[in-house]
C-alpha cells in the first residue's frame, strides 16, 4: 500500500504519460477550510501523502475521480465525498489537541509529542481497536465470520501498527462474550488464540473458567490442568485444580 501511495505522489510531482485533463499541482488551491490558504504546493502534497500513509488509503478516497486516473484528473475541490468532509473536522480535531489540549500538559518534556492522524488510524481508515472490530462481527455475523475477519486482519496487518495481535484481546473479548451468556462465541475465541497461541497457559485457563462458568466441571479441570502444562506459575489455576478435586490432589 505505502509504495502504491508514492508512486502516486511521484506522479503528481513528475507528471503523467497520459494526457492531462488539467493540471496537478495547480498553481493556486481553492476551497481550502481547514488547511492554510497560503499552503505552499509541496507542503500540500506532504501534508496528502501523510493523510494517505496515516489512513493505508489513495486520494480517490476523499476526493472525486476515478482510482487509476491521472492526478491531473480529479476533483480535488469537490466536497461531495463524505470523508473528506470528515477529514475536515479530524484535522481540526488534531490541531486543537497539539495547540491547546497539550499544551496545557504540565512540565512538558521535550521534545514534545504530538497528535497526528497516524496515531489513531495506524494504517487502517477506521480506526477501531481488534477486539471492537471482532465484537462487531459477533453481534452482526456471528462467530464463523468473526473468526473470518480476525484471521483475514491477521494475514493484512500483522506485523504492523493496525491491531494488537497479542493474546490479550482474544481473552478479554472471550471473556466478554462468557459474561453476557454467550459461551459458545466465548469458546470458539479461544480455540482461535490456542492456535495463535500454542504455548501459552492463559488460553487454556480463560477457557477452564468459560466452563466452570457453565457447569461443565470435567472440561474446566482437563483446562486448568492444561493451563499448568503449559506455565507452572499460574497460581489460579492451580487453586482452582485443588477446588475442583477437593484439595485431595497437588499434582497434575
Amino acid at each position: 500500500m505505502r509504495h502504491l501511495i508514492g508512486l502516486a505522489v511521484m506522479s503528481a510531482v513528475f507528471g503523467s504519460a497520459l494526457p492531462a485533463q488539467g493540471k496537478f499541482p495547480p498553481d493556486s488551491f481553492t476551497n481550502l477550510k481547514v488547511l492554510p490558504k497560503t499552503i505552499g504546493k509541496q507542503e500540500l502534497i506532504a501534508t496528502m501523502r501523510g493523510f494517505a500513509l496515516g489512513l493505508g488509503v489513495r486520494c480517490t478516497y476523499c476526493h472525486v475521480g476515478r482510482e487509476g486516473a491521472p492526478l491531473d484528473s480529479l476533483k480535488f475541490a469537490a466536497d461531495d465525498k463524505r470523508p473528506k468532509r470528515a477529514a475536515r473536522v479530524m484535522i481540526d480535531m488534531v490541531n486543537h489537541i497539539n495547540e491547546e489540549h497539550l499544551a496545557d500538559v504540565p512540565e512538558r518534556p521535550e521534545p514534545h509529542v504530538v497528535v497526528s492522524c497516524e496515531t489513531c488510524h495506524r494504517g487502517v481508515a477506521r480506526p477501531r481497536l481488534l477486539s471492537d472490530e471482532i465484537a462487531l462481527y459477533l453481534a452482526d455475523s456471528g462467530l464463523t465470520a468473526a473468526v473470518r475477519r480476525y484471521r483475514d486482519l491477521r494475514g493484512r496487518y500483522y506485523g504492523s501498527a493496525a491491531y494488537d495481535f497479542r493474546e490479550f484481546p482474544l481473552l478479554d473479548l472471550a471473556r466478554s462474550e462468557a459474561r453476557a451468556g454467550r459461551a459458545e462465541n466465548a469458546v470458539g475465541l479461544l480455540q482461535l488464540s490456542a492456535e495463535f497461541f500454542p504455548n501459552s497457559g492463559l488460553t487454556p485457563a480463560a477457557r477452564g473458567d468459560v466452563y466452570l462458568e457453565r457447569g461443565d466441571t470435567t472440561l474446566a479441570l482437563a483446562s486448568y490442568r492444561e493451563a499448568l502444562t503449559k506455565d507452572s506459575t499460574m497460581g489460579q489455576a492451580r487453586l482452582r485444580i485443588r477446588q475442583l478435586t477437593g484439595g485431595a490432589s497437588k499434582r497434575l
